[in-house]
Formats: C-alpha cells, sequence, structure tokens
C-alpha cells in the first residue's frame, strides 16, 4: 500500500492527482469512510483507541489518491493482476491441502471443537481471497484470457476447479457463504441478461446439491455443518459457552444494548469498546467482552444511524456509480464483501482493509479507465 501511495501520489503531478480523484465520486465515496470513524472521535474519549482506528482505516484516506494517479490498465495487465491471484491461491492451496492430509486426524478433531485449519494468513481472510480467485478464475477462462500460451486457459480452469474443490476442504463458513452468494448472483445475473431459463434453473440446483455432494465426501464440511448446528441449538436452549455462534449472536446483542441510550450518533468510535464492556458486565458477566462480528453494527455502535447511513451510501455508491455493477466480477466482488461484513467487521483490521480497498480501487481503476 505504501508502495502504491508512492507511485501514485509522490511520483506524479499532484494537481492531476486531486483532479482525477474528484472527477471519479466513487473515490471520493470510499475515502469518507475514514471521515465517518474521524467524525465518531469527536465525542470519544478514549483517545488511544480512536487513534488505533484512525491508524487502520488511514489507507482510505490514501489509497484513493494514489489510483487516481495511475496511469491506465490494459485489459491484459488489469486480467494479469487476477491471474496472479489465481496462481498464489493455487500454490497456497496446495500447501494448505498437504498439512491436512498429513495431520488429518487432529485437523478434523480441531475443526469439531470450533478451531480452524492452519492457513498463511488468518483463515477468514484467507477463504475470501479463495472465493475471490474462484470468482476471478471463471471470469478468466470465460475471457479466454492468455498470458502468452494456448493452453493456459485450461491451466486456469484446472486451478479455478482446484480452488472451489479446495475451499470445501478448507470449511470456513464465511468464505463458503461468500462464494455461493457470489455464484447465486451470477446465475441470476446470467438468466436476466441471456435469458437462458432453462441453463439458469440448472445451474441454481447445482449449487444446491454441490454443498449436499461435499457433506457426504468431505469431512472437513462435515464436521463443520455439524459444529454449526451443534452452536445453534447451544444457543437456542441459551448455553452460551465458548461456541463461535452464541459469541457471534450475543455480540450483536451487545451491540444494540450498546448504542440504545445513543441511537442518532452512537458512543464515539473511541469508546467503543468501554461501552460494550458495560453491557456486557451488565447482561453476561461471565462472558469476555468482544466487539461486534458485523461490520455494520461497528459503525453502528460507534457512529449510530447517521454513520451507518453514511457507510452504506459509500459502500453501495462504488457499485452503483457509472452503472459499474453491469461488470460481473465487481457485481461479486461486492457481493463477496457484504457477506464478509455481514459476519466480520472486516475493514477494522489491516488485513481486511487492505483485502477491501486494493481490489475495489483496482476495479474502479479499469472500468473508470474503460469508460
Amino acid at each position: 500500500m505504501i508502495g502504491l501511495i508512492a507511485v501514485g501520489v509522490v511520483q506524479r503531478d499532484f494537481k492531476q492527482v486531486l483532479s482525477n480523484f474528484w472527477g471519479n465520486k466513487a473515490y471520493v465515496a470510499i475515502t469518507i469512510i475514514f471521515f465517518i470513524s474521524l467524525f465518531g472521535g469527536l465525542y470519544s474519549s478514549d483517545l488511544e483507541y480512536l487513534q488505533e482506528r484512525l491508524r487502520i482505516k488511514l489507507p482510505f484516506l490514501l489509497l484513493p489518491l494514489a489510483f487516481a494517479g495511475l496511469p491506465s490498465f490494459t485489459k491484459k495487465q488489469y486480467h494479469s493482476i487476477f491471474y496472479f491471484l489465481l496462481v498464489l491461491m493455487t500454490l497456497s492451496g496446495i500447501g494448505v491441502l498437504i498439512n491436512y492430509f498429513m495431520h488429518s486426524a487432529e485437523i478434523l478433531d480441531g475443526i469439531k471443537q470450533g478451531r480452524a485449519m492452519d492457513t498463511p494468513i488468518n483463515h477468514i481472510r484467507f477463504s475470501l481471497l479463495a472465493a475471490l480467485g474462484i470468482l476471478a478464475g471463471f471470469q478468466l477462462w470465460s475471457d479466454d484470457f492468455v498470458l502468452k500460451y494456448k493452453w493456459e486457459r485450461w491451466l486456469i480452469l484446472l486451478m479455478t476447479g482446484f480452488l472451489f474443490v479446495f475451499i470445501h476442504f478448507l470449511s470456513v463458513r464465511s468464505g463458503l457463504l461468500a462464494l455461493y452468494a457470489a455464484i447465486f448472483v451470477l446465475i441470476v445475473r446470467n438468466i436476466l441478461l441471456e435469458r437462458r431459463y432453462i441453463l439458469g434453473i440448472f445451474g441454481l440446483l447445482g449449487i444446491l446439491l454441490l454443498p449436499v455432494l461435499a457433506f457426504f465426501f468431505v469431512p472437513a464440511f462435515q464436521a463443520q455443518v455439524y459444529l454449526t448446528r451443534h452452536d445453534y441449538r447451544q444457543y437456542q436452549e441459551g448455553k452460551i459457552g465458548d461456541y463461535s455462534f452464541t459469541q457471534r449472536m450475543i455480540s450483536y446483542e451487545m451491540a444494540l444494548k450498546a448504542t440504545s441510550s445513543n441511537p442518532i450518533i452512537g458512543v464515539g468510535t473511541g469508546d467503543l469498546p468501554t461501552e460494550l464492556h458495560t453491557a456486557y458486565q451488565k447482561h453476561y458477566p461471565e462472558i469476555p467482552t468482544k466487539l461486534p462480528h458485523n461490520q455494520f453494527l461497528f459503525f453502528y455502535v460507534g457512529t449510530g444511524i447517521l454513520g451507518l447511513l453514511v457507510f452504506l451510501f459509500c459502500f453501495l455508491l462504488p457499485l452503483f456509480y457509472r452503472s459499474n455493477f453491469r461488470d460481473g466480477l465487481f457485481l461479486v466482488f461486492h457481493v463477496v464483501v457484504l457477506c464478509s461484513f455481514m459476519v466480520e467487521a472486516t475493514i477494522e483490521t489491516a488485513i481486511g482493509t487492505a483485502f477491501y480497498l486494493f481490489f475495489v480501487l483496482l476495479m474502479l481503476h479499469y472500468l473508470s479507465s474503460r469508460k
């Protein structure tokens, strides 16, 4: 990210960079997300935590400027970046699978107890990258992309198929939810655009059948299904325990209670942990305080309904600006991110911020140059 800022801003005519930035309202909308957190800091007392939030969101202020200063990408350059992602995730997936088969009994036992499979980075972010790699690979194959040789097209199909199987072995719920939601949107999109209703119906049946097949043939996926069912039953019975699902649901409940006295502007970005801790101590003193596992609730607690509405506008504007939703990959990327936001505070971590910003700005930059 520092390198992109150096190339896009420092090495170029800053007046031209600013002109490009203001000329693209999607860049401006993404930058405003930084100022939402800053606004919530105006009435915060915990300045140390506020500083941490603003540091993590600093790329929202700088990276849109950097991409506004980059030269236009050719179609081949743009596709090559996703080709690299596909290769990188395939090689990483092979490494993870080798480790899985070497320690399958131990890993399966860990999944049954709520632990994730070992991955090079955080397992949730890794699964999201794998889902995006699958979708990008399908797009590359559909566009007949090759870097040099014709046989690469079949290599792309092979890597895409491998990643699709692999993500079921990985069995991270966030990644699987994002992938299947994106595939569903793609199928519906193709039905509406190409009017292939019979093919679309078979496609929809296929995405219903594939998880069933994975349940019977992939032990890790089956273990994750049983774990989710067990956690849900525990939550229904009021047994909180140390379960991922129940802890997530409690974090939602406490987020709403913490903001009940300040629903319009929230409790303040910096005071979010303090207010949540107070709510936990009042209702669940035996449970360690957890921040809400939902990006929308995170903004709601810190900046209230006002901040949440502005964040929703800034998140959705790039998708609809200049009809960018017509691009299939840009559309499904937003589906992946939306699913992630529903179950994690994705952009409250440095790597989550990098994941969202790099790809949304890369695609925006390319689509804007085409138009």
